[in-house]
């Protein structure tokens, strides 16, 4: 599933609850992540999980850690707090 948000994160909780992001454990990156889709567009980051878990497969899994490693997309960022 896709990175775990904080829970301050309130806005983001509330988009991921109404797209159903929770009902899939949390992992360690991502289709945002690799898309350089960052927590301060919650609404997309969470349209973005929903449509990663709706297509995910294991080889598509493995293809975001490894483009994440090889340093592909920097998503989780805040733009300006590096």
């Amino acid at each position: 599933g896709p990175r775990p948000c904080l829970f301050s994160q309130e806005e983001l909780i509330s988009e991921r609850e109404q797209r159903g992001v929770f009902a899939a454990r949390p992992g360690i990156t991502g289709l945002a992540q690799i898309k350089d889709i960052d927590m301060s567009t919650p609404q997309l980051l969470a349209e973005t999980d929903q449509k990663m878990l709706e297509n995910l497969t294991m080889s598509a899994y493995f293809k975001y850690i490894f483009m994440t490693v090889s340093g592909k997309g920097a998503g989780d960022r805040v733009p300006g707090k590096e």
